[in-house]
Parts: C-alpha cells; sequence; structure tokens
C-alpha cells in the first residue's frame, strides 16, 4: 500500500484525513538468524509453483480467506468487490481497489477454474465501475468501494453496497475515498491485464488500456523529474503536484504489459516516462530509492525530491517491475535497514512470541507516540507482513545466491502470523435487523458477522505501528497482505504475465 493511500481507522474512529547486486550476504544476514515457522525448509519449488512445498497448507488457507471475504455479501457470478480488512477494523464494508487488484493476482496466482471464475467476477465489477461513475466516463476508478452494506459513522449516509440505489457505483466519498491515485489504477490495469493474459477476453484489455489512456492524459508530470503525478483528489478534478516513486513502478509495469499485449508501441514509450522517473529517484550513496517528489502541501517544490521518509515498497517492487539489476541494492537496503523483531515492550504478540520481517518505513522504526488513529504506542518493532511479502517475492525474482533462502525464511515468519494472529475477527452481514448492515457498536450497531477460516487470513501488522506517513497499520486481517503472501509463496511477479 502506498504512503499516498487514504488512511486505515481502528475501530471506532469516525472521519479521516488523505494522506547492482551488492551486499548479497547483508539480505542473508537480514533473515538467516529468523527462527522459520516452517520446520524443514524445503530447497526446491514443488510442482505447484510453491516456492517451498510446506507452504501448501498455508496457501490454501489463504485462499479460503478470500473465498470467505468475497463471498461475504453474495455469492456466484454476483458482481462484487472484497472488504479489505474484517469488521472489526472500522472501516466498515470498505472494499479498496488496490486490494482487490491484489486478489485477482493472487487467484490468477494458482489458476484453477473456480479461482479465474472469481478473478473474472472481480475484474467484471472493475469494468461496470468504470462505466458506472456517477460523473465520469475515462476509464478511471476511485479509491474505494463499499462491499456490502454499511451505516457510516454518525448515522448517515448509508450504502447498500457496490451497487447505490441510482444504479451507479458507491465510491466511498464519507472516508474522503472520492478521488483516484495513479498507484491505485495502476493496480486495477495490473490486474486486468493479467486477466487478459488468462482468459483472452479482450474485455479486459479495453479496461486496461482505458486506464493507461485516463493516467497519460490526466497526470503526466510537468516537472523537472517528469513522471507521472500522484492523481487526483477527492473532487476528481484538482491534480496532485506530487510523483510517487511507487505509482510510477506500478505505471511502468501496466503500460509495459500495454505495449506487449495491444502491439502498440508507443506504450513502451510512456512506460518509458514512468521508468526514468524512478531511477531518477535512486539514491546511489545509499543504495536505496526515495519516495517521490514535494508537492502535497502549498508551499512545496514539486521539482524537489522528498527525502523526509523511505518506505519498503519502492525498494522492492522497483526490481518486480522494472527488472533493473543496476538497482538491485535496493533490495538488500530494505532487508537489511528495516528489518524488525516483533515481541517487545510495546507488543500486542502473545507473550513469549517473536515474528521477524520488515516494516514500512525508515520513520517507522525510530518514531514514539501514539499510532495515528489508533490508541496504541508505535510499536517500532512491529512486523508489516504484507512488505515481508513483498521482500520475499523480490527475493524469488532476483534469484541470485542465497535469496531463495531468505524468501523462504521470510515466508515462514508470515506463516506464524497466519497461524497465530487475526483469531476471532469476523466478515459479512452481522445481526442488524437492517439487512445485516455493519454499524459502529457505539451507535446502536454491531460489528460482529460470520468467523473468518481459522489461520488463514493474515494481519496487516504484528502490531500496531505508524508508517510516517500519517495513519497506521493494526492487527486486522487484511485481503492486501493475504494476497501478497499467495503470490511471493507461489513465486509470482504482479508486474509480469
Amino acid at each position: 500500500m502506498s504512503p499516498e493511500q487514504p488512511v486505515e481507522p481502528t475501530p471506532g474512529s469516525a472521519m479521516l484525513s488523505r494522506r547492482r547486486l551488492i551486499a548479497l550476504s547483508a539480505t542473508a544476514a537480514a533473515v538467516a538468524a529468523t527462527p522459520l515457522g516452517i520446520a524443514g525448509i524445503a530447497s526446491a519449488a514443488d510442482s505447484d509453483g510453491l516456492v517451498d512445498r510446506r507452504l501448501a497448507g498455508p496457501v490454501d488457507r489463504a485462499h479460503r480467506y478470500l473465498d470467505a471475504v468475497m463471498d461475504a455479501y453474495q455469492q456466484g457470478s454476483a458482481l462484487r468487490l472484497l472488504q479489505s480488512y474484517n469488521n472489526e477494523s472500522g472501516l466498515l464494508t470498505t472494499g479498496f481497489v488496490y486490494d482487490n487488484a491484489l486478489a485477482v493476482v493472487a487467484y490468477l496466482s494458482r489458476p484453477t477454474r473456480e479461482h479465474v471464475l472469481r478473478a473474472r467476477v472481480i475484474g467484471d465489477a472493475f469494468l461496470w465501475i468504470q462505466a458506472n461513475d456517477e460523473r465520469f466516463t475515462d476509464g478511471r476508478l476511485r479509491q474505494a468501494y463499499a462491499a456490502g452494506p454499511m451505516l457510516f459513522y454518525g448515522g448517515s449516509p448509508e450504502f447498500t453496497g457496490l451497487v447505490r440505489g441510482d444504479g451507479k457505483a458507491a465510491f466511498l466519498w464519507p472516508f474522503g475515498f472520492s478521488g483516484t491515485s495513479v498507484g491505485d489504477a495502476a493496480w486495477a490495469g495490473l490486474a486486468l491485464a493479467q486477466l487478459y493474459s488468462h482468459t483472452g477476453d479482450r474485455r479486459y484489455l479495453d479496461g486496461a488500456v482505458a486506464i493507461g489512456n485516463w493516467i497519460v492524459n490526466t497526470s503526466t508530470s510537468p516537472y523537472r523529474f517528469h513522471g507521472y503525478l500522484g492523481g487526483v483528489q477527492a473532487d476528481g478534478v484538482t491534480e496532485q503536484r506530487w510523483s510517487s516513486t511507487e505509482h510510477n513502478i506500478d505505471v511502468y509495469g501496466l503500460l509495459t504489459l500495454l505495449a506487449r499485449f495491444t502491439g502498440d508501441r508507443s506504450w513502451r514509450t510512456k512506460a518509458g516516462v514512468a521508468g526514468a522517473f524512478v531511477r531518477g529517484m535512486f539514491n546511489p550513496d545509499g543504495g536505496f530509492f526515495w519516495t517521490g517528489t514535494k508537492g502535497a502541501d502549498p508551499a512545496d517544490d514539486p521539482n524537489e525530491i522528498n527525502k523526509d521518509v523511505i518506505p519498503e515498497d519502492v525498494q522492492t517492487w522497483s526490481f518486480l517491475s522494472l527488472g533493473d539489476r543496476s538497482h538491485a541494492c535496493s533490495i538488500d537496503w530494505a532487508a537489511r535497514n528495516l528489518k524488525n523483531t516483533d515481541g517487545g515492550p510495546d507488543s500486542q504478540l502473545p507473550a513469549g512470541l517473536t515474528i521477524s520481517g520488515v516494516t514500512f518505513s525508515d520513520a517507522s522504526k525510530r518514531l514514539t507516540g501514539t499510532v495515528p488513529n489508533g490508541n496504541r504506542p508505535n510499536d517500532r518493532n512491529a512486523v508489516w507482513t504484507e512488505g515481508t511479502a513483498h521482500l520475499a517475492a523480490t527475493l524469488v525474482a532476483r534469484d541470485a545466491r542465497h535469496d531463495r533462502d531468505a524468501a523462504r525464511a521470510l515466508l515462514g515468519q508470515v506463516t506464524v502470523a497466519q497461524d497465530r494472529l487475526g483469531a476471532g475477527q469476523t466478515v459479512g452481514l452481522t445481526s442488524d435487523p437492517n439487512g445485516g448492515r455493519l454499524f459502529d457498536p457505539g451507535e446502536g450497531g454491531t460489528w460482529t458477522g460470520s468467523p473468518l477460516p481459522d489461520r488463514s487470513g493474515i494481519v496487516a501488522a504484528t502490531s500496531a505501528f505508524d508508517t510516517g506517513f500519517g495513519f497506521g497499520y493494526f492487527q486486522n486481517q487484511h485481503v492486501g497482505a493475504t494476497s501478497w503472501f499467495v503470490m511471493a509463496a507461489l513465486g509470482v511477479n504482479p508486474y509480469r504475465a
């Protein structure tokens, strides 16, 4: 999840704001001392594509989690999105476009007949959204939509699900999720392109092309580093002045696939704009990528690099998307500088349990005070499970000496989180007499739906922590973290098809 995406709340919160291959030994050292969650790690992938055969059970359970979330409100061929977090997260039935794009790729990572059908349902929902926005017909998707019935904080407004009463797509404007992030849009395009690759259905390619055109037409940057801007604000019109390295990584991946699938070489030129931006954000002295450029504050100069916080995702996704080995030391930077072992004084883990991996950013390891939108102190030792899966997937893709061993160790740790954290969380319709809608218990509603399958979904964080971008992650089961685990365990690079 990019630092420019919406803030997640904790239960009870109301309105929210927006927001070279060197040192291989360092990568191995970052996880070599990590106790594995899977005993006796195997040395080769099995016939199913698993990077370790002992991940078969955890991956099966992860897919069962995705199934349960997907079927929480509707089943079969009904168009729908997955609710990103469990009911108790406080985000009600919010389905982020980014998380749903990941779910598509997670299903296609093991393309059984049922999984492809499920991926198509989500992809068809994306296409329906593109055609049924209340205002725009230019291929965009908003940041998030209602996945099921919910009554917003304060008692209004009410959403019945993805389809509003007027037949339009129910984007969640009360949460401030009305804008369109270039990164989110690119991920939806990647999911649609992956669907085209698996099915040959031209509708999916057309949808991905529409997203690519929207990005190029609305967000080409006029500033020093060029690339693509962050998207449009909540009004759907006002452009963001900043550019994100992560977003441009995503755009490069999407436009490269469009060039391949359409045969239109102009897409490769447009992808090159994003790739040049990403390489322009590389800090050769430190061996890492900066987060992007400034511009969020009116006083900012969007011609300047933003050096405030160094996040994990750009260090790993840059290699997955661009495949540039001359900058692959950023992977080792993340493994070395963002490694964490949770289990310290601020930990929410059960007594005696430790889990290792990486955290969101360098700021996450030094910030003090209460986690934004939460009530706990920042756990500077907390593990970001999604980011840990990013790193594992990237190590598998790079496949240098010791990389696979390091990836297996990281994935073993994620399975510990799968086994031990998130029990008792629920999803889906509640006992509310008005259609089982999700509503704040403090205002007379309930969060309790149907129990999620045991040891299936993966929580976003081992303990609550501050990302350094004005929002936190919490110990809630998460579609995004679970999907990245599936992709990493199956050795899938979501930017490739």
